[in-house]
């Protein structure tokens, strides 16, 4: 898949980051309460690897093997609300994760953008499945994927994450 340049919901815009998101993007991943339910590997959860992996980022946008890594910012005033992705997987599967900073837990937006990026998935036509893993104490995301439309596969090992993940998973309705 290709990076896209932005995709808007009815509050946020998902966009490509930039060098301007730098330390709202160390913030995020240097936030315990945040990555504990995050696959990051712990040198990306400092400033040197947020920082490097903006970077990283950034340069790979244009290339045939991006990272589809984006900012969420407020539609209104551009400010910074979290980051979003995906990983493309085997089998016309892509996982989709997000976070959110903590100011703007709560509010319908990790729901709203897990909703607008789904469609986006779902319609372009490249992947049939959105699978989102989620932590077992992350009762957040578990409702956030369920009002998507999400299935609950039950607990399955991810080589991501030391413990078992819960999968979920959404498939593309047949034309």
């Amino acid at each position: 898949m290709k990076a896209f340049e932005s995709i808007e919901t009815s509050r946020t815009v998902i966009r490509r980051l930039m060098v301007t998101d730098k330390e709202k993007l160390i913030a995020l991943l240097g936030n315990t309460n945040i990555t504990a339910n995050m696959a990051f590997p712990d040198e990306m959860k400092t400033a040197e690897g947020a920082a490097n992996l903006l970077k990283i980022t950034i340069a790979s946008y244009g290339t045939e093997s991006p990272l589809l890594a984006y900012a969420i910012q407020d539609k209104n005033n551009s400010r910074f609300l979290g980051a979003t992705g995906l990983n493309p997987m085997k089998n016309k599967e892509i996982e989709i994760f997000y976070a959110l900073l903590p100011e703007n837990w709560n509010k319908g937006l990790a729901t709203e953008v897990m909703d607008g990026l789904t469609e986006f998935i779902l319609n372009d036509g490249t992947y049939q499945v959105v699978l989102a893993f989620i932590t077992q104490n992350n009762k957040a995301s578990m409702r956030v994927a369920e009002k998507n439309g999400f299935s609950n596969y039950g607990l399955v090992t991810n080589q991501n994450f030391k413990d078992l993940v819960f999968l979920y998973k959404k498939e593309r309705n047949p034309s």
